[in-house]
């Protein structure tokens, strides 16, 4: 899987040579397909091709696109399915209910020890009464501490103001940034050979990405972490911000005790899922949050 991510904000024309990503907007730049890992075009006048977009597809790159908003409006995605695809698909079917209930408690556990790590990383002093809740989690989170945290930790981070559906800046980045990740673990879903439609937890018949859905909620917080620090100089989301939040897939957080870029980290938790399935091992590997900064290649 590929390192790079690439945010295209001015017009440009792409093909592919070599083996190669050659993107001509007035200058020709080369990029290895092998180190891309996923391609954001927010300007309408990006141009692709089929055969571009089939080599996107056999190097697993994940391409989106925006709208007239600049926000994520679609997603091309590899349809080519791992090579033991149906195993995985009845293996995906036949999970007890028992089985997505601990591992929805597992998820749900994570997010809000990464939500306390958020609040604390920004200097929140009650960043405590939010982690305590990670001990109420039940199987399933029948009693729904996933909701009571988030209405403690949404007025911590941003104010007691503060609200998921009001049209502002910090909610405009929160979801570009959201998409971004929903994007890459969609990505890992399909390569691994996962339906991503069928969740653990969520379960919408209109929803293509249950399974996404699910695996996203404790890396959120990442996204959250860097919203927090950069919304109160912001008042739109500028191409700049754009740029970051999708160079956000290149943070470090610690998986299975090292650091692994965001993206790695994903695709990490996704072969942790196809283990627990095979029965290889009987916990998923998910993130912990630590303070941004980007991973290096050696």
């Amino acid at each position: 899987m590929g390192y790079r991510n690439i945010f295209l904000a001015n017009a440009a024309k792409l093909s592919v040579k070599n083996e190669q990503l050659i993107i001509d907007n007035g200058e020709i730049t080369k990029i290895p397909l092998e180190d891309i890992d996923c391609i954001a075009a927010d300007n309408p006048q990006v141009n692709v091709n089929g055969y571009l977009l089939a080599k996107f597809s056999e190097y697993a790159i994940t391409f989106y696109v925006s709208d007239k908003k600049h926000l994520p409006c679609g997603v091309f995605l590899p349809v080519s399915r791992h090579s033991r695809h149906l195993s995985v698909l009845r293996a995906q079917i036949d999970m007890s209910l028992p089985s997505k209930k601990q591992l929805w408690k597992q998820i749900i556990m994570r997010k809000i020890e990464n939500q306390a790590s958020a609040l604390r990383l920004c200097g929140i002093a009650d960043w405590e009464s939010v982690d305590c809740i990670k001990h109420k989690v039940k199987s399933g989170d029948s009693t729904n501490m996933e909701a009571v945290a988030a209405s403690q930790y949404f007025k911590l981070l941003f104010g007691k103001s503060f609200s998921r559906s009001v049209e502002n800046v910090e909610n405009s980045m929160l979801n570009y940034g959201y998409a971004v990740l929903r994007s890459t673990i969609s990505k890992y879903l399909i390569v691994y050979g996962f339906e991503p439609s069928i969740g653990l937890f969520h379960k919408s018949t209109l929803n293509n990405f249950n399974l996404a859905d699910d695996i996203i909620e404790c890396y959120r917080p990442v996204v959250d972490l860097f919203v927090k620090r950069h919304s109160h100089n912001a008042d739109e989301l500028t191409t700049a911000i754009k740029a970051q939040l999708v160079n956000l897939l290149s943070a470090n957080v610690i998986i299975d005790n090292r650091l692994f870029a965001c993206s790695r980290a994903a695709e990490l938790t996704v072969q942790s899922l196809s283990g627990y399935l095979t029965g290889n091992n009987s916990t998923l590997l998910l993130p912990q949050i630590m303070d941004l900064e980007q991973h290096t290649y050696e």
